[in-house]
């Protein structure tokens, strides 16, 4: 049976690898406005690190934190020059040179701050797997590779993301929702 742990109880994970999910990455360094949350797991990942826990994510998740955060920069562009996505299409922006300045801090992000910390783990996924991804359930198709992943390679999945509640796989969150029964 899975375990829940609460972020307060950081030292029960002390010697187990902790998958990072994108929603907790953007919070830690992509911050934008969810100031709670960016608090909460800048603590955790800070003594994650001072724990020496192993920190892990995947292809997946790192493809997740691209897209979301460059949509981010997108919704931000718009709202902070008064136009509407008639105007200027998701696209267009991400060819326009304000688009390709946001994808390359990103990048850089990416780089610095997920490929000189993390392990870089993953899967190479079978059609029977896939196969079993074809289900429906509370999982998207992305956060059930996440979740073969974390099993397979006995992972802690840290998260903020409800929908793995009911999932079978260790998590450590802040999120009160998750740790409740």
């Amino acid at each position: 049976m899975a375990t829940k742990y609460s972020t307060q109880n950081i030292s029960e994970v002390q010697s187990r690898k902790i998958f990072f999910d994108a929603n907790v990455l953007i919070y830690i360094f992509w911050p934008s406005g969810a100031y709670n949350w960016e608090g909460f797991y800048s603590q955790v990942f800070n003594r994650l690190l001072r724990q020496s826990n192993e920190l892990c994510v995947d292809f997946i998740v790192i493809s997740e934190i691209i897209n979301r955060t460059h949509r981010l920069e997108y919704d931000k562009y718009l709202r902070a020059n008064t136009i509407s996505k008639n105007e200027l299409t998701y696209k267009n922006y991400r060819n326009s040179t304000d688009g390709q300045v946001a994808l390359s801090d990103i990048y850089l992000m990416v780089e610095t701050n997920i490929l000189d910390t993390f392990t870089i783990i993953g899967k190479s996924f079978s059609k029977s797997d896939i196969q079993s991804f074809l289900t429906f359930d509370p999982l998207d198709f992305g956060d059930k590779g996440i979740l073969l992943t974390c099993q397979e390679n006995c992972c802690v999945l840290l998260t903020n993301d409800i929908d793995f509640k009911s999932s079978n796989v260790d998590i450590l969150t802040a999120n009160v929702a998750i740790l409740r029964n």
